[in-house]
């Protein structure tokens, strides 16, 4: 009887572990829930030229605007390094939109939820050349905010 219950017991807490093995799913590593969607770009070589960076924010997240309503949340910020021969003059960012926050406080947040624009000015020689910088964002679902996070921009730039 005993040697009954123990296997029982045993079988019991093993189907759980027996499930992962089976189906062979890793654990799944934390996402950033944003990309950059432009990664190459074609510009006139030698005068200001500007041109849009493209991200996308996973579907059921937002981010914190660039100029965000309270002070004390994390703005979305980019900077990219002049270098390379690339030489950026200044960014402008897209307006952000109106999100309401669920639960008893009802707060109005400007944030970007989907695609969302960076417009830079830059000056790029004849040739290929790589604009690199990099995206700080807080990333927040309906429930909490995620810490915050930078993603690394790589666009390749060739000026003609």
């Amino acid at each position: 009887m005993k040697l009954g219950l123990i296997w029982f017991w045993v079988a019991l807490c093993c189907v759980p572990l027996r499930a992962q093995i089976q189906f062979g799913e890793a654990p799944v590593a934390h996402k950033g829930h944003v990309v950059l969607v432009s990664d190459a770009l074609e510009v006139m070589a030698g005068e200001p030229q500007v041109v849009e960076l493209r991200f996308r924010v996973d579907d059921g997240f937002h981010i914190n605007s660039h100029a965000p309503k309270d002070g004390l949340l994390i703005p979305t910020v980019l900077r990219l390094d002049s270098g390379g021969g690339v030489k950026v003059v200044g960014e402008q960012y897209q307006a952000g939109s109106a999100f309401r926050l669920g639960g008893a406080s009802g707060e109005v947040l400007d944030v970007y939820q989907g695609e969302f624009r960076v417009s830079v000015r830059m000056v790029v020689p004849k040739g290929a050349s790589t604009l690199t910088g990099a995206l700080h964002y807080q990333a927040c679902d309906n429930a909490s905010c995620f810490p915050p996070r930078t993603l690394p921009v790589m666009v390749a730039v060739t000026g003609e």
